[in-house]
């Protein structure tokens, strides 16, 4: 059975979703001084397990990594730069939706929600140089 998009590499996806996931555990996790401050800012005990919900995270990543390597092959893009361009487009469409989400939901403070943002960036932004590079 051939692979629906050839003009994408399983690969770079499978890839890009783990870092990007990899990120996020050490971006939100209490033993980082942000990580710390997301979990006071959530109300969220340090020593609390993760529930269930977690298990959302990983397919959030894959879907992620997947939308990047679809912006850069459609836009023609080579290379860690160009990867790193496709995906900040997606980072500022999610950004803006976090943004829109955060403001919508005024229980929210402006640390918790440049966490956030911080993190939507970063994570793209890694997760496109991630594509550029095995694409």
């Amino acid at each position: 059975m051939a692979f629906i998009y050839p003009h994408i590499s399983p690969i770079a996806i499978l890839a890009g979703a783990v870092v990007q996931f990899a990120l996020g555990f050490l971006w939100y996790s209490p033993m980082t001084p942000m990580g710390a401050r997301w979990m006071a800012e959530m109300k969220v005990r340090p020593d609390a397990k993760p529930g269930a919900e977690m298990a959302a995270f990983p397919i959030g990543s894959i879907v992620a990594a997947w939308a990047v390597s679809m912006v850069f092959a459609w836009s023609g893009a080579s290379g860690v730069l160009q990867g790193m361009l496709a995906a900040g487009v997606i980072a500022l469409a999610v950004g803006a939706q976090v943004l829109t989400a955060s403001v919508a939901n005024n229980q929210r403070s402006g640390a918790l929600l440049a966490i956030n943002l911080g993190y939507v960036a970063v994570a793209y932004l890694v997760t496109g140089a991630v594509v550029g590079l095995l694409a």
